[in-house]
């Protein structure tokens, strides 16, 4: 587990000091992806700094575990760092060495014995999927390989804190998808608590238990996902909600934009409101997705406009509600 506890940096003195992070707080229990998200100058690569302590925070506390590492001596830092593994939105692997020989280093740097580094190193290519690239250079690796290599050296020394640092960042979307993938997988494995810092939302939703809005150095809003997802009033939740693209009405329809803000949605919603208007309800488009177990996301319907007047009476029947807007009608699923 890890405590950020009221971390503000800044730098610079009187009327040169410039705060960068503004009494930043949040807590990632062990088996928990929290993802911090923001624009760009929000603070996110200084954060990350201060987690890692790279750069130490100019008040506030830094929590692994129960210890408490901000004010550690520059040799017990040295120590307590080995707790958080990192990876670095370019991988930072050296091109000199193969993939087995990066992951191998922090394991020289402490003097472990060859013998165990060869069977340590040989056990996270395993993990990462690399066993067959363990001679490759980076040169030989491609962008989503050369982040596995990363991933293995950060989880070399067995940390309980993995912080990604915008590891995903210019990775295709089918290579991002592999890298989530490992990540979860790595998370419920090894019980990690994973801070992963991005900007791009559509990789929360994937990767995601829990999820910040870092603005101008503080955190905003957060809480888990779900929550957030299914809340009107989180503008977080609102970046976050899935997208999509609607089809052209029917002549003669009314468009309804609705959005999922309750977890107990039924599935077959769309059914049944067809059945108690008696009339056919299109699909014009939808994005859903199953976050923590619960349905979110949005859609839009077509409804025969003979019809629509009776809509929002039918709809408190499955916990929905109907409001309207001068271009456009708005359901809401609520609980």
């Amino acid at each position: 587990m890890i405590e950020v506890s009221n971390v503000t940096k800044a730098f610079g003195r009187g009327k040169h000091r410039a705060v960068v992070l503004d009494g930043i707080d949040f807590t990632v229990r062990a088996g928990e992806i929290f993802a911090v998200v923001g624009p760009s100058g929000a603070g996110k690569s200084t954060l990350a700094q201060c987690i890692n302590l790279l750069e130490r925070p100019t008040s506030g506390s830094v929590i692994v575990n129960g210890e408490e590492l901000t004010h550690l001596s520059d040799r017990k830092l040295r120590v307590a760092r080995r707790r958080i593994g990192t990876v670095f939105q370019a991988s930072s692997v050296l091109q000199r060495r193969t993939a087995a020989e990066n992951i191998a280093l922090p394991l020289e740097y402490l003097g472990v014995t060859s013998a165990e580094v060869k069977r340590r190193v040989g056990e996270l290519l395993d993990r990462v999927g690399l066993s067959d690239r363990a001679g490759h250079y980076p040169f030989q690796l491609s962008g989503g390989q050369r982040q596995r290599v990363g991933i293995a050296r950060a989880l070399a020394l067995r940390p309980s804190v993995l912080l990604s640092d915008e590891a995903t960042s210019g990775l295709d979307p089918q290579t991002t998808s592999s890298m989530v993938a490992l990540l979860r997988e790595l998370r419920d494995d090894l019980d990690l608590a994973i801070v992963f810092i991005t900007h791009e939302m559509d990789t929360v939703l994937q990767v995601a238990d829990s999820a910040a809005r870092l603005e101008h150095g503080r955190i905003t809003e957060s809480g888990r996902l779900a929550d957030l997802l299914i809340d009107q009033s989180s503008a977080l939740g609102a970046e976050l909600r899935p997208r999509h693209r609607d089809a052209a009405a029917q002549a003669g329809d009314d468009v309804w934009n609705l959005t999922y803000d309750s977890p107990n949605v039924p599935a077959d919603w769309i059914t049944r409101i067809s059945a108690d208007l008696g009339v056919p309800v299109a699909l014009l488009g939808a994005a859903v997705q199953l976050v923590d177990g619960v349905s979110v996301g949005s859609a839009t319907i077509g409804v025969p406009a003979h019809a629509s007047a009776t809509l929002p009476d039918l709809l408190t029947r499955y916990g929905l509600s109907a409001g309207t807007s001068p271009s456009t009608r708005e359901l809401a699923a609520v609980g």
